[in-house]
């Protein structure tokens, strides 16, 4: 059976392969489907990285999926590692601006693929894993069989907010979700939400971006 890895974004950093958050998250997933591959002599898996144009360095032009596939076929490249990982196929979902549409632009990707049966395993943020599990249960059929693995590798203020307001954001998120699955037209109505979200986190420098995640949400949560 097919093996896909499904990677999702955390934002962009000023620079991946120095930034200390996306080093442990993707260093980790990297060696958890290395272990994969090996185990239980994987051919060909599938990698995809999503995440989307929500760089907040001028001149906008960077992708969290095509910083994250630039990151991980340099460390696939590692002399000792070509032998296992020549047969490695990266792809870059560089359109989704949320964990939804992250979710649905990789079933897409799978679609076109013609792959109709997969182990799938998908990677994201700790937070998020309640969340991550029950939109894979939506998306994805009993064809598919999927697994969420959390990595928590986040050190900056965002993991350490009160787990009140993670767990009220996270809700709200979800509920978002949900709401977006059931009609096109709230998809993509909230598509534009979260354009107006990133123009709003360009305000602010790379340093401050946790605390301008925190008065988006803060202001987003009161508007309720």
């Amino acid at each position: 059976m097919k093996s896909i890895f499904i990677i999702l974004g955390y934002g962009i950093p000023k620079d991946i392969f120095t930034d200390e958050n996306y080093n442990i998250y993707l260093k980790s997933v990297f060696n958890k489907i290395y272990d994969q591959v090996i185990t239980n002599k994987i051919e060909k898996p599938l990698i995809i990285c999503s995440g989307g144009p929500t760089d907040i360095v001028s001149p906008f032009r960077r992708t969290e999926a095509g910083e994250m596939v630039k990151f991980l076929k340099k460390l696939s490249k590692k002399k000792y590692l070509k032998d296992i990982t020549k047969d490695w196929e990266f792809v870059a979902d560089i359109q989704a601006l949320s964990t939804l549409e992250n979710f649905l632009n990789c079933k897409e990707i799978i679609k076109n693929k013609k792959i109709n049966k997969a182990n799938i395993y998908i990677f994201g943020e700790h937070t998020r894993n309640k969340r991550l599990k029950i939109l894979a249960s939506k998306i994805f059929d009993k064809n598919f069989n999927t697994q969420i693995i959390t990595i928590d590798f986040d050190t900056s203020l965002n993991r350490y907010l009160d787990p009140k307001f993670i767990q009220k954001k996270e809700t709200e998120a979800q509920k978002i979700d949900l709401k977006c699955l059931k009609s096109g037209e709230e998809l993509q109505k909230n598509h534009e939400v979260l354009i107006d979200k990133i123009k709003f986190l360009r305000k602010f420098p790379p340093e401050k971006q946790a605390d301008a995640i925190k008065k988006y949400w803060d202001k987003r949560l009161k508007g309720k």
